[in-house]
């Protein structure tokens, strides 16, 4: 919605299973980037809604990639869909691998927002790729709005007779979203965003929900930071906050925007967004620079 600071490049990623995934990157501009950042984006999104904020982590001069994860946006094959929950990971891993071939000693930071925040978390505490940083924006693990009792029952049914049944994602309203009248506007004329869902996609999502609401604590042993909209429709921020304090294994940092709705981007003032997103960058870019008892980077 917003116009980023500098323009992505179009890009196809290859998955194991021979999936080609569709999305947007900004090649590096460092001679030697410490980080690689990667964007997920919600679930009714696409990395098109977040172009602005992907662009800012660019101007550190690190590569960032913005997929569209499979089956959104623009990936048509299987809208909607995944066939299992373990596919979201794979695609994650693999795409971090595309990336290390070109640049093996750049470390990865992962930003997740909404649905993408949730996703994100799991594969950090799944203990895959190493990662540099975290950050959460209003990430999904406890919504406000789901699927009613009645859809669950459907769904339920469908799982045993008919999984790749599409269902209505309960989003549909872009008020949920923001109450900017031009990112409406924007979300209600996107041809590309995501509106209806398989019964096993939204099965495995719920499943992802309960398995973060899980972790131990003190799992999550990533520098985590979470950003908050204090006009949240969509998820429920302070059971957000005490499951990420719980899980962090140091303290996280916590930031709410009082006067935001769910998609903070989208707000007609994003200064202070901005200048929260910048330091965030460029504690990673600094943190993994430090980095050398690892061996995973040394200091150049």
């Amino acid at each position: 919605m917003r116009r980023p600071v500098s323009l992505p490049e179009f890009r196809t990623w290859r998955m194991r299973d021979g999936a080609a995934i569709r999305g947007r990157a900004w090649p590096a501009r460092a001679s030697d980037p410490p980080v690689t950042f990667i964007v997920l984006h919600g679930i009714q999104s696409h990395g098109g809604w977040f172009e602005y904020s992907a662009s800012l982590l660019a101007e550190s001069g690190c590569p960032v990639i913005l997929p569209d994860r499979r089956g959104s946006g623009l990936n048509a094959a299987g809208r909607g869909d995944a066939a299992h929950a373990q596919q979201w990971f794979e695609d994650l891993d693999d795409l971090v691998a595309a990336e290390r071939a070109v640049r093996p000693t750049a470390r990865v930071a992962a930003v997740g927002v909404s649905w993408g925040g949730k996703l994100a978390a799991a594969w950090a505490l799944r203990g895959g790729a190493p990662l540099a940083g975290l950050l959460l924006i209003a990430p999904g693990v406890f919504p406000q709005v789901d699927v009613g009792w009645i859809s669950r029952a459907r769904i339920g049914l469908s799982l045993l007779v008919s999984p790749t049944r599409r269902f209505d994602i309960p989003l549909n309203d872009p008020a949920l979203f923001t109450s900017n009248p031009r990112g409406q506007e924007f979300i209600r004329s996107d041809t590309l965003k995501l509106e209806r869902a398989t019964a096993r996609f939204l099965y495995f999502s719920a499943r992802l929900d309960a398995r973060l609401r899980r972790s131990p604590a003190a799992a999550l042993r990533v520098p985590a930071t979470l950003l908050l909209a204090g006009r949240d429709r969509i998820i429920r921020n302070e059971p957000t906050m005490r499951w990420l304090r719980r899980v962090s294994a140091d303290a996280p940092f916590v930031r709410t925007f009082p006067q935001a709705s769910h998609t903070i981007e989208f707000e007609s003032d994003v200064s202070d967004f901005s200048a929260c997103l910048a330091e965030w960058r460029d504690r990673c870019c600094a943190g993994a620079l430090e980095t050398d008892s690892s061996g995973r980077r040394s200091p150049q």
